[in-house]
């Protein structure tokens, strides 16, 4: 009975080991977030304009295509405004964070193998940086929008609650990092894998429809979803003027669950790393 609950004691401290070398090694850390910054755009004549470029290229098409070709409206009453350009930046930008964030986390660790292999370093530091690399580039645009809003008179007192929901998303998204980068180690399909699933997730997300759009039927399950309910907090927040405790605390306890087992498979693998690579 002793070994089994000292046994329990370690895995449950495994949870928290990425928070830790987070918390230890800020200095590293904010060096991978620049070089993956810098790095991402070194030679390109553009440099970090790709970082408004692309996300406005993305918004361009599907305003085009929703907005003007398939004409979908949304109403004032439901979503807080009758201007689908804002409805649907709103949400694009938060999962433009999180799409993003995972895309670069899941190979963050086979592109650094020599790095790892060659040098004793908190390798758990790698998806974090890439969430952080990429919650910064579209950050970004996310406070661009809304400093038009504001100096366009749709500021809130409620936008206080965009800072907690913020670190929430964060812990969730860093969360499945940690499990996608560990298991791309091993899976190296996971990183193909992962570009799909974010498509069909995108798609099953109301961020480009309201939610009165999906059947009845339907939207029970949707809202199973953590980012359906991330997404539509977010609007809540900025466009309708109002924040739910209770989507708050049930996303609050997904996210803390996510990272905890997302730190904990992560450690646990950590020590076959430098076999596989």
């Amino acid at each position: 009975m002793i070994k089994k609950s000292y046994s329990l004691g370690i895995n449950f401290r495994l949870g928290f080991t990425p928070l830790l070398s987070l918390i230890r090694h800020r200095s590293l850390l904010k060096g991978f977030v620049s070089k993956e910054i810098r790095g991402r755009f070194a030679g390109s004549m553009a440099g970090m304009a790709w970082t408004l470029i692309h996300p406005l290229a993305l918004i361009a098409v599907y305003t085009f295509v929703f907005s003007i070709v398939l004409r979908i409206s949304v109403t004032q009453e439901e979503t807080g405004t009758d201007n689908f350009i804002i409805f649907f930046l709103a949400g694009m930008l938060p999962w433009l964070i999180f799409s993003d964030s995972l895309i670069r986390a899941t190979g963050s660790l086979t592109g650094n193998s020599q790095l790892i292999t060659k040098v004793v370093f908190p390798v758990e530091l790698l998806p974090g940086s890439s969430v952080v690399a990429a919650t910064i580039t579209h950050g970004i645009g996310l406070a661009l929008f809304l400093g038009y809003l504001a100096l366009t008179g749709h500021a809130n007192t409620h936008w206080i609650f965009i800072f907690p929901l913020m670190l929430v998303h964060l812990v969730f998204t860093w969360g499945l990092a940690l499990f996608l980068s560990a298991l791309c180690v091993f899976i190296r399909d996971v990183q193909e894998l992962v570009g799909i699933v974010i498509m069909v997730w995108f798609f099953t997300t109301p961020i480009l429809y309201p939610v009165s759009f999906v059947p009845e039927w339907v939207r029970e399950f949707i809202l199973y979803n953590p980012m359906a309910i991330l997404i539509l907090s977010y609007r809540d927040i900025v466009l309708l003027h109002r924040f739910y405790p209770s989507d708050f605390l049930i996303l609050s306890f997904i996210a803390c669950a996510c990272f905890l087992l997302g730190s904990w498979f992560f450690m646990r693998a950590k020590p076959a790393f430098g076999d596989v690579l």
